[in-house]
């Protein structure tokens, strides 16, 4: 989203002051009065009264207003500006449910789960959880995890606003959702963020370093079997990245692994979401840091986090990445080395459509079917892509390092040319690699596939069976010496751009 929108937007909600929202006893606006209830309870633009907000909430819902009957609920439940009532909570909450509020179907699933406001009933639910983690300060019901308390805890992590109603609607959404403590992410003020300094530019914003004084959520610490303690790192070391300023990516911060929340830099006004800092750079500058040393241990334990992180992203999120390459894939290492795949800025839905007759890329992990405007970005592109990262791995070295990025070079993907390998590397990962970058995509192995092979070849090096015919091909690829050859390209040839596959395509038909 724009900065011009966001700020017609905040404008938006400031104009709504205590005159205008006297005017709108008698208007037939459903959502402005649900507006104006949220103005009062966050006192964005009029002074902050919850008995009015929940007037309003009600208007709104009376009306049929699914955010105004999710909001009634939220008060009823937590006693904003009424007093609490579990079952007009649960009422309401099921209200929005039927029509579709997404936080209403999620707020309702844990009613009925809890018995909160209604007779527990499982099969609408499922199994129950076992409780082994105290009790609840709100409800004095049991927590359902250490220090978190599922049918409290993530309502009460949204009370806060950034003043932009889109942006809290989204991270709400997801911090109800929150199964644990440490997975909420939150809204954190611009004060709280010292020392912030540009690390780095992109065609999708820019990226910031800072500390962050309240510290990154730690796991809950256990005192006694019954009791545990919230805990966070004193400071902790953050990146900020500004948010995507197409249109279509309002909700893009989402789309981003590892984030700890959003913030708004107060004299700019832009929003930045603040995310994991990765120490170690891309894997890309990993590797040409740290190759001679590396182990296959370490490689494989890399590839099964990026597979990890891939396989979320396609399955849990339903994305495709649509822009996997090993500059987009970050390291951080305190104890561990951790993965993280970034910039999902191209990243869409599977079933959403982009514009056809060019593509954009780093030519070298862009699958042939794409290259030739056969079929758009799938989740088996990204797979390509992985596999063309599998042989950086061996090399040190990016795919087609020397060659130019042109019709040429692209001709020759399609025609079947595939990044090398080092000497000595395992027959077995070869031949993954090999699949992975198979010309028919409906050949290549899924990101769990992957993981699964990945993850079993890295046990095997681990344990104690010196026989195991896997772990001596790893082995034996551990003693050949490594050479890391000079990088005959910059850096700035490997970013994405603008490939032309209708000139790809040209080509091939001239050549065949």
């Amino acid at each position: 989203m724009e900065n011009l929108e966001i700020a017609q937007i905040t404008d938006a909600f400031n104009q709504l002051n205590f005159d205008s929202s006297l005017q709108l006893d008698d208007t037939k606006d459903s959502n402005r009065n649900y507006l104006v209830g949220y103005c009062y309870e966050y006192g964005i633009g009029i002074e902050k009264e919850e008995i009015k907000a929940f007037t309003y909430y009600q208007k709104s819902a009376d009306m049929n207003n699914s955010n105004g009957m999710y909001q009634v609920g939220y008060c009823y439940y937590l006693g904003i500006g009424i007093e609490i009532d579990e079952q007009k909570a649960f009422s309401y909450y099921l209200k929005s449910a039927e029509v579709g509020n997404s936080m209403g179907i999620w707020k309702t699933a844990w009613c009925y789960h809890f018995g909160i406001g209604v007779e527990k009933n499982r099969d609408k639910w499922g199994n129950g959880l076992k409780s082994e983690h105290g009790k609840c300060a709100h409800c004095n019901k049991d927590n359902t995890q250490p220090a978190w308390c599922l049918s409290c805890d993530p309502d009460i992590e949204t009370r806060w606003t950034s003043g932009h109603k889109n942006i809290d609607n989204c991270m709400k959404t997801f911090q109800l959702r929150a199964l644990r403590y440490e997975d909420a992410i939150e809204w954190i003020p611009f004060n709280r963020l010292l020392e912030v300094k540009k690390i780095g530019e992109g065609g999708f914003g820019s990226v910031y370093s800072a500390t962050w004084l309240d510290g990154i959520r730690q796991k809950v610490e256990k005192i006694n079997d019954d009791n545990h303690k919230r805990a966070r790192e004193t400071s902790s070391i953050v990146a900020l990245k500004t948010l995507a300023s197409s249109k279509e990516n309002n909700n893009d911060f989402l789309k981003e692994l590892a984030i700890f929340g959003i913030t708004q830099n107060t004299e700019t006004k832009e929003y930045l979401m603040v995310f994991q800092y990765a120490n170690k750079g891309s894997l890309y500058k990993y590797l040409r840091n740290n190759f001679c040393n590396l182990k296959w241990q370490t490689k494989l334990e890399i590839l099964k986090n990026i597979s990890h992180e891939l396989h979320y992203i396609h399955v849990n999120a339903g994305y495709i990445h649509s822009d996997f390459h090993s500059g987009n894939i970050l390291q951080s290492q305190q104890d561990n080395i951790s993965s993280y795949i970034a910039d999902l800025g191209l990243s869409r839905k599977t079933d959403e459509k982009v514009l056809e007759g060019a593509i954009y890329g780093v030519m070298p992990y862009v699958a042939p079917e794409v290259l030739l405007g056969e079929q758009q970005f799938t989740q088996a592109a990204d797979i390509y892509g992985f596999g063309a990262i599998m042989s950086e791995i061996t090399t040190g070295q990016r795919p087609f390092d020397g060659h130019e990025f042109d019709t040429k070079l692209a001709v020759k993907i399609c025609k079947g040319l595939r990044p090398e390998f080092a000497p000595g590397t395992p027959k077995c990962y070869i031949e993954l690699a090999g699949k992975c970058m198979n010309s028919n995509p409906q050949k290549r192995p899924s990101a769990w596939n992957i993981y699964s092979i990945i993850y079993d070849w890295h046990s095997m090096i681990a344990s104690s069976d010196n026989d195991n015919e896997i772990k001596k091909q790893f082995l034996e690829a551990d003693k050949v010496i490594k050479i890391l050859p000079m990088s005959k390209h910059p850096d700035e040839i490997y970013t994405s751009k603008i490939i032309s596959t209708k000139s790809i395509s040209k080509a091939i038909k001239g050549i065949y």
